[in-house]
């Protein structure tokens, strides 16, 4: 780029009015070309700017991020409910494991139940010495 379109571009920048285009060939000149020496100070200020411009350009934005983030969730929250509400297949809901087998057969499961309730229930006398073992027998 020659002086004159430099130093145009640069008046040009510093009111506001460049196009991005522009912008990004003054960018380009300060970083690898030659500029005229009364423009030298502004070579750190050209770099600065498209360092930046670089690191934005494949950065993620954060409102972006927090759309997808909010995506994901809302489709795990989805995934979940279904499941919830699907039925299971070829599992049975009550079993019993005895001896290290599974067995499923309603009957059979009600049955191990009432005898396991059986075995923790207390009587009153049984309760009592529990609780109070001071106390002799009647």
């Amino acid at each position: 780029m020659n002086r004159k379109k430099i130093e145009e571009l640069v008046e040009k920048y510093f009111d506001g009015q460049t196009t991005c285009a522009e912008e990004r060939a003054l960018r380009r000149t300060f970083a690898k070309g030659k500029v005229p020496k009364h423009l030298e100070v502004y070579r750190p200020l050209f770099a600065y700017i498209d360092k930046e411009a670089e690191s934005h350009a494949h950065a993620i934005s954060r409102p972006r991020l927090i759309y997808w983030a909010g995506g994901l969730a809302a489709g795990l929250a989805l995934c979940l409910v279904l499941a919830r509400f699907l039925p299971r297949t070829g599992e049975a809901e009550n079993y019993v494991i005895i001896n290290g087998e599974r067995y499923t057969a309603p009957a059979l499961v009600q049955a191990k139940a009432r005898e396991a309730l059986h075995n923790v229930g207390y009587t009153d006398e049984e309760l009592s010495q529990l609780l109070f073992p001071c106390n002799p027998k009647p």
